[in-house]
């Protein structure tokens, strides 16, 4: 079991998707609640979240909410040739094609794979709608919790693997859902690589893994060739009701890697046991309240 948990402070974290809405808290180092409330109507938002605050005491806590991957774009683009303040401003042409929403409503984060004492040759961009986070924020508010972070789904898995594998080790991840596959490699708390390819479980069932393991190899040489980055011997996947251990070791197998399902109740210490379906509704937000 790993100690990754706030040792003292209550801390909560929120992923909302068109489903409901799943939650995590943790404090003394055990997550202390976690939940999946049904909520698929975006007018009940408010009421759902309050009751999951009313219900599990969470007035005032600290919290980090988790965009879902339809709630914001992510894409690699070459680092503009400007200072680095002035990156953010550079780039956010570069997301005028992915974003159905005018530009002046996008709002534009940046991270880097490489360190930052050099200039890094590639950046990736996160593009989000800042109407859309800036009401959603205003009812996490309403509902008395106090947002300090909105993180995505990647920064999620990081928190989750980096300490599964020894200091410098490369690790990666696998989500793979009924229409598509994000790969993530992370190392030293750092985020190396990361693409959305739209294959999925839908696509195993169709052509027995062929496709989906040559869109996934295709993304390793990429990875290889023009990042020169190294390819992890292990990954690993969510707990999913898509998953089971057998999908996840027929890729392991065609891909030559090794690959596990994570066991979120041998890793992390629960208050009280949660359910397989809550494990897969809610391993992202236990993703949140794992930021440092």
């Amino acid at each position: 079991m790993v100690s990754l948990l706030p040792q003292t402070k209550k801390i909560c974290s929120i992923e909302i998707n068109a489903e409901g809405i799943a939650f995590a808290c943790a404090q003394n180092s055990e997550i202390t609640a976690c939940s999946f409330t049904p909520c698929k109507d975006n007018i009940q938002l408010k009421q759902c979240l309050m009751d999951v605050v009313l219900k599990n005491n969470l007035k005032k806590t600290t919290c980090n909410w988790v965009l879902h991957p339809d709630q914001y774009h992510l894409t690699l683009v070459n680092t503009p040739n400007v200072p680095q303040f002035e990156y953010k401003n550079a780039v956010r042409w570069q997301v005028k094609d992915i974003i159905s929403y005018p530009l002046e409503d996008v709002a534009i984060e940046i991270f880097y794979r490489d360190d930052l004492e050099k200039r890094p040759k590639k950046i990736y961009v996160v593009a989000a709608q800042s109407s859309f986070l800036q009401k959603t924020i205003g009812v996490i508010k309403e509902c008395h919790l106090q947002p300090t972070a909105i993180d995505i789904r990647e920064f999620a898995i990081r928190n989750l693997v980096t300490n599964l594998v020894p200091e410098n080790e490369l690790v990666g991840f696998l989500d793979i859902t009924e229409e598509s596959c994000l790969v993530v490699i992370v190392q030293q708390n750092r985020i190396q690589f990361v693409r959305q390819v739209p294959l999925g479980i839908n696509k195993i069932k169709t052509d027995n893994y062929n496709e989906l393991t040559n869109e996934l190899q295709r993304s390793f040489n990429y990875c290889s060739s023009e990042l020169k980055q190294t390819i992890p011997a292990m990954f690993f996947l969510p707990p999913s009701a898509y998953i089971n251990p057998d999908i996840a070791q027929n890729i392991a197998k065609i891909l030559g890697k090794e690959m596990a399902v994570l066991n979120l109740q041998k890793m992390l210490r629960f208050t009280t046991p949660i359910s397989p379906e809550t494990e897969a509704h809610c391993w992202a937000a236990i993703g949140g309240v794992l930021r440092k």
